[in-house]
């Protein structure tokens, strides 16, 4: 089995990792700890693609990075939510289920065709998983840093939820990357501070 693995999956499964920490981390009550190593883990996220993309990606990779997906990304979103909503539990599972359920039905929909193929700009069809807890992590750091009321930050998370099944298209761009460093400084800057 660890034979078939390349250089990509390996990051995966580094991103795997770190982002079941992250979950742990904001269980044991630790969010910034587990913020700064969810960034790690998006890190590695992106750092499988790249690798994937230069020659050095398995015919499982794509699989994998599928699957790793929900915990970098949806788990660690329903958890943030769920941190927001603290004292109402159903409200917490009910907020949780649909960031796991938009989140699977868009990865189990679109793992075969989510980007554009031949000569066109790659493109994915909704909001990806990675935008999701990118949006958590930032609500949580508005909630945490200014009198915005958790409810209400918990409500847009969830809000913003289902547009991972939108029919829309984001061409992928380098401009993409540009923001995601951007926004994963951001919040790095602010936990830290």
């Amino acid at each position: 089995m660890f034979r078939r693995l390349a250089l990509a999956d390996y990051a995966t499964l580094i991103g795997l990792g770190l982002g079941w920490t992250a979950v742990s981390l904001f269980l044991q009550g630790d969010p910034d700890a587990a913020t700064l190593t969810l960034l790690l883990a998006f890190l590695c996220d992106k750092a499988d693609g790249c690798l994937a993309r230069r020659g050095y990606g398995s015919s499982l990779g794509a699989h994998l990075d599928a699957l790793a997906d929900v915990v970098i990304y949806l788990v660690p979103a329903a958890v943030v939510v769920s941190d927001l909503l603290t004292g109402g539990a159903v409200f917490e599972s009910l907020a949780g289920a649909v960031i796991l359920g938009f989140g699977v039905l868009r990865l189990a929909r679109y793992s075969d065709d989510d980007t554009a193929a031949g000569d066109e700009t790659p493109y994915y069809r909704g909001i990806t998983a990675f935008h999701v807890a990118a949006w958590a992590l930032v609500v949580r750091l508005a909630v945490v840093s200014t009198a915005l009321p958790s409810l209400i930050g918990a409500v847009s998370i969830v809000v913003v939820t289902p547009l991972m099944v939108a029919p829309f298209r984001i061409y992928a761009t380098r401009k993409q990357l540009v923001g995601a460093v951007i926004t994963g400084s951001v919040i790095a800057v602010g936990v830290l501070v």
